[in-house]
């Protein structure tokens, strides 16, 4: 990927071991991000450390300019798989952190439409709550009242999360004082007994119709390739996008975290891009610092990891006496998907909403189309298009045995049938291609340094580890954590992870 900061200079830690800070966040991911914006604007010294050439994580983009038979560059902006964000109505965690650092308005966010098309049936929804029942009961008419009963008791529990989400000012409730626990679990009963509980199993005590329990179902793709594994808790925040509705940033995906890097800095924060992060320092088994390629030491009290979860453990630690049960834990950890992105650059624009979730024949995918709603990610006439294909763990792991040649055979391979599925929906699909590249499991290991390019950080339906961690002064944030991948999901975990420091 080429990148947007190229010209600028990296400025190295020069006599590192001489410089201290408050907190070091280690990886700029939406989380990392989100706890170094808030703790340097409520004072903190901050560094945050990036490997890759651009903050972000999963919300990259990047500009490419292929030419076309005369020669002619043109230019689109491409999205590393994040087009679609929700947490924006008021008091969600993405709205809550930019009011807080006093840039609620600083980006302009533009109103995502969702569409589902599942083998012969297209169904657009609408962004508001009452409009979604109302729709779906006239187009289902024989489990109307299951879909009230269950969008009811959605509502309930999403109501209930966010208002406790409030209550707990943003915190884990795992970490509030055992009274205030106890009286969250009393004032937000919805959300504290749906905790445990099985989302597929809520759905099925309410929906039969095979298409509408896949309309149900598709949504999960933010979270998980298996919604028969994932929680009630862990899916009804996605159910925000027919609340508050989902937007996307114009210009692309990659104006969100950069915004947030101008934050950091105009607070005295300092942020390092193409910077390693080689080990945690640890002095008398807590964190003292961390050590950066080539062998320079940023010191510290505090470490908030955005890294992937296993090398927090492993690479980074290295042989800390963990608690027994915690590295148990963590040795069962599923990591989740990977995934087949294929980004698109087409001589005409689709007549598409900006989001598209397709089922053909047990095919699963989704389609964004932003240029739909933002006509500057391509040139005129033209549009940026991007294709998203969920890989299981099992199926993401063969693909780092292969040779180059097997590896490019087999990218070639995925693209190909993912293409013809797509024609389906996007109509002489591949005749209006101009420009395609393709990301599979090894790309995103590379770029978002993620175990088996996994995209969500750990599976969903299991134990996943909380923001403090086991050893003394090391936070942990991102989709790996309690709160789970997505945009929203990780800036909670950033803010999470922000007041267990500040409450320190």
């Amino acid at each position: 990927m080429s990148s947007p900061y190229g010209h600028r200079a990296i400025t190295r830690l020069a006599h590192c071991n001489s410089r201290s800070f408050d907190v070091i966040v280690v990886g700029a991911g939406m989380a990392g991000l989100a706890a170094a914006a808030l703790l340097a604007r409520e004072g903190r010294k901050v560094l945050v450390v990036e490997s890759h050439d651009r903050p972000g994580g999963c919300m990259t983009s990047w500009v490419r300019k292929p030419r076309d038979k005369n020669r002619i560059a043109r230019r689109f902006v491409f999205d590393a798989g994040v087009q679609d964000i929700s947490g924006l109505g008021a008091g969600a965690p993405l709205h809550q952190l930019l009011t807080r650092l006093g840039e609620q308005d600083a980006l302009h966010w533009l109103p995502v439409q969702h569409r589902y098309v599942i083998n012969d049936i297209t169904i657009d929804l609408p962004r508001n709550w009452d409009e979604l029942e109302c729709v779906l009961c006239a187009r289902f008419p024989e489990e109307a009242s299951g879909v009230s009963a269950l969008l009811g008791e959605i509502r309930s529990i999403y109501d209930d999360l966010y208002a406790g989400m409030r209550s707990a000012r943003y915190r884990a409730i795992t970490q509030l004082p055992a009274a205030e626990q106890a009286q969250w679990h009393c004032r937000f009963p919805h959300a504290a007994q749906a905790t445990g509980q099985s989302y597929g199993a809520l759905l099925r005590r309410h929906l039969s119709d095979p298409t509408l329990l896949s309309i149900f179902n598709l949504l999960s793709e933010y979270v998980t390739d298996d919604p028969a594994a994932i929680g009630v808790n862990d899916m009804v925040p996605l159910f925000g996008y027919y609340v508050a509705g989902g937007f996307y940033p114009a210009g692309g995906a990659q104006k969100l975290p950069d915004l947030l890097c101008r934050s950091i800095r105009h607070h005295g924060g300092e942020i390092r891009l193409k910077t390693q992060a080689t080990r945690f320092v640890l002095r008398d088994g807590q964190i003292a610092g961390v050590e950066l390629s080539p062998g320079q030491i940023a010191r510290a009290p505090v470490v908030i990891s955005n890294a992937d979860i296993a090398a927090s453990h492993d690479a980074l630690l290295g042989a800390y006496d963990l608690p027994p049960r915690y590295r148990q834990r963590l040795a069962r950890l599923k990591r989740g998907p990977s995934a087949i992105l294929i980004n698109f650059g087409l001589d005409r624009i689709p007549d598409l909403p900006a989001r598209v979730f397709v089922e053909q024949h047990g095919l699963i995918f989704g389609l964004s189309n932003p240029s739909a709603i933002d006509p500057s990610l391509a040139p005129p006439g033209h549009a940026a298009l991007c294709l998203l294909h969920l890989l299981h763990e099992d199926e993401a792991g063969p693909w780092f045995d292969l040779s180059a040649p097997q590896y490019q055979k087999a990218r070639e391979a995925h693209a190909r049938r993912l293409i013809g599925a797509a024609s389906v929906v996007v109509a002489d699909l591949e005749r209006h291609i101009v420009h395609y590249e393709v990301a599979a499991p090894p790309t995103f290991r590379h770029y978002i340094r993620s175990e088996n390019g996994s995209i969500y950080g750990a599976a969903r339906g299991q134990w996943c580890p909380a923001v403090k961690s086991p050893v003394p002064g090391l936070f942990l944030a991102g989709a790996g954590t309690a709160t789970g991948p997505g945009v929203e999901a990780a800036v909670l975990s950033g803010l999470h992870a922000a007041h267990a420091v500040m409450d320190l």
